[in-house]
């Protein structure tokens, strides 16, 4: 009976942490189609400043980018998760090569952005802890440390002083 118990704690355990994370996913995933649906908002204000600048051609084809973009984006908001990674294995089956490529490109894309994301806010909270001044390294708040910024190396003065 203890064997059952477990067994039925654990399938439960698992309902649980599957219920979370499919609703963590529909969460990220609602963020990205809105994020899709900006920049595709973004691409057609694009369109319109060169449709106002006389490049009505030009234009067409961000319009029709736009149009795809929402397209996509509607796509993805309409799926759930489930369906969503369905997709994406029969995919990988299908064209393994451009999955993998892509899945790279994606992570590196994502890794450039989160870097360049915390870079900005570790400037803008003046927490960086690199220091980006040549007088040495920085001790994390703002102001390098004294006893790096002086160079006692061969051909600094301190060197030759300290003979």
């Amino acid at each position: 009976m203890n064997e059952q118990q477990s067994s039925t704690e654990s399938t439960g355990l698992m309902d649980k942490v599957r219920q979370g994370a499919t609703s963590q996913l529909s969460t990220q995933k609602n963020k990205a189609t809105d994020s899709i649906g900006i920049v595709a908002e973004a691409v057609r204000q694009a369109s319109q400043q060169l449709r106002t600048q006389q490049h009505d051609a030009i234009a067409n084809y961000i319009d029709q980018a736009a149009n795809q973009l929402e397209r996509f984006s509607a796509s993805v908001r309409d799926k759930d998760v489930g369906e969503l990674v369905r997709d994406a294995q029969q995919f990988a089956r299908r064209r393994p090569a451009v999955f993998i490529g892509s899945a790279f490109a994606i992570g590196l894309l994502g890794a450039r952005f989160l870097k360049s994301s915390r870079d900005r806010k570790y400037e803008r909270d003046g927490r960086n802890s690199y220091a980006r001044r040549s007088t040495g390294y920085s001790t994390g708040y703002g102001t390098p440390s004294t006893a790096t910024s002086r160079s006692t190396g061969p051909g600094s003065a301190a060197y030759g002083s300290e003979r």
